[in-house]
């Protein structure tokens, strides 16, 4: 039977183009756009791809061997089975996790001098340091958004001196609610769940190294640390923020036809969770995301057509360049795209995949209109 999309191929094969002049076929990448009032996906697209069409033709050996050996695996589905850390993409929900258990007071700025301390009890001529990518100075929970400031999400993650923090259980309650660590159940096959550490995760990965500390804490709270996500999660995640608190399923079948062409079948929108924190966490949460690009590490979205909330994120993984990674929505105030580009070993996520996706919002907002 004749299927009915979700995806919008024009959508998808500009983002494509898009990747293949910033990226030039020399890294993986992969970019999800969603409709956050639905959970349907508009484009789902994992570079470096291949033409499937040519696989029910006349592909010779030699060209399969070619897609099968490429380096960069594009048989591979970075989008929904490619697990990576979130890096600061996670902030937002580890921020609104805060603000739901009340640790946080939207008015007190903290002072980061670009790191923090913690005694090492075994030898305490060497304490622990938990850096941020720069002093930031004094900030607020807004501030500590826009700039992506590693130590204010240390402190509400893990606590520190006289800020209580969430703690792992509660980091990993919220996460889960908000589909991390689970597979989301979108209709196609291979989707990866990712991991949100623990106690007990740990143990099982690390039995020489099995003890919990609050440096491991720490890590968690930004998105490193043995977190795992897949795109596909962080876009539901945003999407998540920007409706207000509806965790959709994701979905790319809009409808199956008969042979006269009338719908048989329809996939109708489905709300996996809701209420994962209060309406007013979620509202402080996208005006930290609106300073990202009004005065924070996303500026480069300030001069589009609509008004856009965003996220960076820049992720260690091991001793290559970091994964770039960013998260938007828009418009703020009626969100109908919520967007993910991540780029494998890229580099900072707001100089490779914050210019893609004012290029991805421009032509959305322009073209669709």
């Amino acid at each position: 039977s004749p299927l009915i999309l979700t995806i919008d191929d024009t959508l998808q094969s500009v983002i494509y183009g898009l990747l293949e002049s910033y990226i030039e076929g020399k890294k993986g990448a992969s970019v999800v756009v969603l409709d956050p009032r639905s959970g349907a996906v508009r484009a789902l697209v994992s570079y470096p791809g291949y033409d499937s069409n040519r696989f029910g033709s006349s592909l010779t050996q030699k060209e399969f061997n070619e897609i099968l050996n490429h380096p960069l695996n594009p048989l591979f589905n970075r989008a929904i089975a490619g697990e990576f850390p979130a890096g600061s993409t996670i902030k937002p929900l580890i921020g609104a996790a805060a603000l739901q258990e009340n640790l946080v007071d939207l008015k007190r700025q903290i002072y980061d001098e670009g790191f923090i301390t913690v005694p090492n009890p075994y030898d305490p001529a060497n304490p622990a340091i938990f850096k941020d990518w720069r002093p930031q100075g004094w900030i607020d929970f807004y501030d500590a958004i826009a700039y992506s400031a590693n130590v204010y999400f240390y402190m509400i993650g893990g606590g520190y001196k006289d800020q209580k923090g969430l703690g792992i259980d509660r980091i990993k309650k919220y996460a889960t609610l908000f589909g991390l660590g689970t597979r989301l159940g979108i209709d196609i096959p291979w989707e990866k769940p990712g991991l949100i550490p623990d106690p007990e995760t740990k143990k099982a990965t690390e039995p020489s190294n099995s003890m919990w500390r609050i440096g491991d804490t720490y890590n968690v709270s930004i998105g490193q640390g043995g977190v795992k996500v897949t795109p596909l999660q962080m876009a539901a995640v945003t999407a998540a923020i920007a409706n207000g608190g509806l965790l959709y399923k994701p979905y790319v079948l809009e409808a199956l036809l008969d042979k006269e062409g009338n719908a048989v079948e329809k996939t109708e929108p489905k709300i996996i969770r809701e209420g994962m924190v209060g309406h007013s966490p979620l509202e402080e949460v996208k005006k930290g995301m609106a300073g990202t690009v009004t005065y924070g590490t996303a500026r480069i979205l300030r001069d589009l057509p609509v008004s856009v909330g965003a996220k960076t994120g820049t992720a260690q993984a091991g001793a290559v360049l970091p994964h770039a990674w960013i998260t938007a929505f828009a418009p703020l105030e009626n969100p109908e795209i919520a967007i993910v580009v991540m780029v494998e070993r890229a580099g900072e996520g707001s100089t490779v995949a914050a210019p893609i996706t004012r290029e991805i919002m421009n032509w959305y907002f322009t073209h669709r209109k």
